[in-house]
């Protein structure tokens, strides 16, 4: 039992940094010099088929994470940016043709692809968008049913593992 107030004293003291008020913590952290601004490596899982307005989700906030590197200066020789996209999401990067005639899980029979100008602004931002081989041949997609710009990847899992070993942080979205 002697260890019991080395235990509580710890658990208040944790506790007390939880609730403590983060001001000085916050300034320190809010600094933009403070972050990193060049050779920025990140590859972005995308799976999930989550909204934000009329558009892809994860493809929305990648596009908020190139304007945010923009607004500080930095250049897009310096951003390393993969978007892989697989499973649910896949469909987000057919073209108008192959999107309006899919009848997958969350069908828009008919309509034009909501994603198509924002994947090609991404592209031409730098971010390399990638599909996924094995989700294509799940959906029966073939490579001319793909945007124009949208690169193949074999495997989503081993892309993604291969550019983390290259150095890449892992963003996930699902």
């Amino acid at each position: 039992m002697k260890t019991f107030p080395a235990l509580f004293a710890l658990a208040a003291l944790a506790l007390g940094t939880l609730l403590s008020p983060p001001s000085a913590f916050a300034d320190e952290v809010s600094d933009p010099a403070r972050l990193v601004v060049g050779d920025v490596r990140a590859v972005y899982q995308i799976s999930g088929d989550q909204w934000k307005g009329d558009v892809g989700e994860a493809l929305f906030y990648t596009r908020k994470v190139l304007d945010a590197y923009a607004r500080r200066g930095v250049s897009r020789d310096a951003l390393h940016i993969v978007a892989v996209v697989h499973g649910d999401a896949g469909y987000w990067l057919l073209n108008d043709a192959a999107y309006a005639s899919w009848e997958g899980e969350r069908a828009r029979t008919g309509a034009t692809n909501p994603n198509a100008t924002l994947v090609r602004e991404l592209i031409a931002g730098g971010v390399q968008v990638e599909m996924c081989a094995s989700t294509m041949e799940q959906k029966g997609w073939k490579p001319g049913d793909l945007l124009p710009g949208v690169k193949i990847t074999p495997g989503a899992y081993p892309r993604i593992v291969d550019l983390q070993l290259q150095g890449y942080a892992h963003v996930d979205f699902d």
